[in-house]
């Protein structure tokens, strides 16, 4: 039955990415009420509608090619990857029995990076609104534990400061903003309220490692050159879903490794 339930989970996460996809295309072309959700979804290119079977998660990118069926107008990677990364996702929290918090932060995330990656910019009141819960939800925590507890809160803080300076220092404030913006920071401080101090550093080494992996093989590739802006948002997003499902086994590992040598 667990797996039955982890297989529907996969794909209700595809099909939420999609309905999410869709929905931040429509918030970002500032489409009105009713509309924003009623509305027949059409080729950007041609403009026009999609049929049913064009709007099958993953499946209808792969049987047209990548292409809109009606125009032949390239259809974004992005959209494909990302319906697969929420499916994997949500189906890895089920079945790892991940915290609850999980899910939402994850959905939320998830719809921050779409304007991430086609923008390069995250927007300011969802991303504050997730910062004020945060917060609650270290109060309300310490309320339930009759303690104090901040979680990673300080090594967040301590994180933001030091990569501030050294890119401060190497680029100046100019570029610090356009390579690590406020919404980067704001967004690593608040997941630090969420996880635990060795979780908190795992999910940002995570992140990390995973951009440069990216970033090499575009340059391998010759998709990227050395002024390729890249989306973090999308990695972090990554990182916390690998710590929320196999945080412990990873960190366990590290432990063990480390004692052996």
């Amino acid at each position: 039955m667990h797996i039955i339930l982890t297989i529907y989970f996969f794909f209700l996460g595809l099909a939420l990415a999609s309905f999410l996809n869709a929905l931040m295309y429509r918030i970002d072309k500032e489409y009105k009420y009713p509309e924003i959700f009623i509305k027949s979804s059409h080729c950007e290119k041609c403009k026009k509608d999609l049929k049913w079977f064009d709007l099958i998660p993953v499946l209808s990118y792969i049987f047209t090619r990548g292409k809109c069926s009606k125009c032949g107008a390239k259809v974004n990677i992005y959209y494909p990857v990302s319906e697969l990364f929420l499916g994997i996702s949500l189906a890895l929290l089920f079945y790892t029995s991940a915290p609850w918090f999980g899910y939402p932060i994850l959905i939320l995330l998830f719809s921050l990076s779409y304007f991430d990656f086609h923008y390069m910019e995250i927007p300011t009141i969802p991303t504050i609104s997730f910062a004020v819960l945060g917060v609650v939800y270290l109060i309300v925590l310490s309320i339930l534990s009759n303690q104090v507890i901040f979680n990673a809160l300080f090594s967040g803080l301590i994180l933001i400061g030091l990569i501030s300076l050294l890119l401060l220092i190497m680029y100046g404030y100019k570029n610090l903003m356009e390579g690590f913006g406020l919404g980067d920071f704001i967004i690593l401080i608040t997941l630090s309220a969420f996880l635990n101090t060795k979780e908190f550093w795992l999910m940002f080494w995570i992140s990390i490692y995973s951009t440069i992996i990216i970033i090499l093989a575009g340059f391998i590739a010759g998709k990227y050159s050395k002024k390729t802006p890249l989306p973090l948002l999308p990695f972090i997003t990554l990182g916390f879903v690998v710590v929320v499902t196999f945080g412990d086994t990873i960190l366990d590992f590290l432990n063990r490794t480390f004692v052996i040598f």
